[in-house]
């Protein structure tokens, strides 16, 4: 009976604790040192302004620092490479894209890594992408430009950078399902691709919408098309499918750790990442100000992220083999 009471008493003074003081069950002694936060990116920019955000906030609500480390290079295997070979403990862990995270091991005949390598933390955004064109390109909407890119064959110019990106995807799916030669012309950065394109060396480039759309409404450049989807930052753009083109490369953004971390440790981080996702406030200054849109399954739990991840390989590789990419 003594015990029993006990037992009583205890239930009872938990059930009396201020909602403040409950904390889950999950996870309760993590983290207990400095966590390394691997951004295979370089500094600025969607992929770097978000988790230096997230990692900032994470520090201060979780009392340990979270560090970014900066490991851009080879499109990201080196950060990517990194964040593999860590110890699976929850102390090392990546914030990276769907470029590096799916596409490049797809594309390489001998890839270092692959996404069965990883555990899948957190869906944190989607990259919305506009096609710009400069002023002086023939045709304001995507399907004039065809019809001008018809008329005169390889008169038309694309930015394209770096290895996949959706620019690149444009000029191969055009040629594959709609006969048309756009020109590509190879750029180090997105940057540089706008900048050329204002400069009137290129005709069209993709940039996040973001920027993009301020470059738009002050008479910069033109804006054909956004991907994935119509958006409130410039509404009278249509989607790229609206447009006629058959597919919507999603440039979107997670957190991973290496494969084995422990389970809690994915859900402490799911769950703090996604209550930061759905603060408006954070979410204006770190992911709407960057071009990225937060709707499902962004801040969704790390299994439906899971599931997200293998719809969009799937559909990733019905596209490469469209467009005759192979591993290299």
């Amino acid at each position: 009976m003594k015990n029993t009471a006990s037992i009583v008493a205890a239930i009872a003074a938990a059930i009396a604790l201020p909602a403040a003081m409950v904390v889950p069950a999950f996870g309760q002694a993590y983290p207990v040192k400095t966590v390394r936060v691997i951004v295979p990116h370089p500094p600025g920019g969607p992929g770097d302004v978000p988790p230096r955000g997230i990692a900032q906030a994470l520090a201060q609500k979780l009392g340990q620092p979270f560090v970014i480390e900066n490991r851009e290079g080879a499109d990201g295997l080196i950060g990517a490479e990194a964040c593999m070979k860590a110890a699976p403990d929850g102390y090392t862990v990546c914030a990276t894209s769907a470029g590096v995270i799916q596409v490049n091991p797809a594309l390489r005949r001998e890839p270092t890594y692959d996404l069965s390598r990883f555990t899948a933390i957190v869906h944190t955004g989607t990259l919305q992408q506009l096609m710009l064109a400069n002023p002086a390109t023939p045709g304001n909407t995507m399907k004039e430009v065809f019809a001008a890119a018809k008329a005169k064959p390889g008169s038309i110019t694309v930015g394209t950078f770096g290895g996949i990106n959706l620019a690149s995807l444009f000029v191969g799916w055009t040629k594959a399902e709609l006969g048309l030669e756009f020109y590509p012309i190879p750029y180090k950065s997105a940057s540089q691709g706008v900048q050329a394109s204002m400069a009137g060396d290129v005709n069209i480039v993709s940039f996040a919408a973001g920027p993009g759309a301020k470059m738009v409404q002050s008479g910069k450049m033109k804006a054909l098309a956004i991907s994935p989807r119509r958006s409130s930052v410039i509404p009278e753009v249509p989607g790229l499918r609206e447009a006629g083109v058959g597919f919507d490369f999603n440039t979107w953004w997670g957190w991973f750790a290496p494969l084995g971390v422990p389970r809690d440790v994915v859900r402490r981080l799911n769950v703090e990442i996604a209550a930061l996702i759905a603060e408006p406030q954070f979410n204006a200054k770190f992911f709407a100000s960057q071009g990225l849109v937060t709707d499902e399954p962004a801040g969704a739990a790390s299994d439906a992220f899971e599931k997200f991840i293998k719809a969009e390989t799937d559909e990733f590789q019905k596209l490469a083999r469209l467009l005759g990419l192979k591993p290299q």
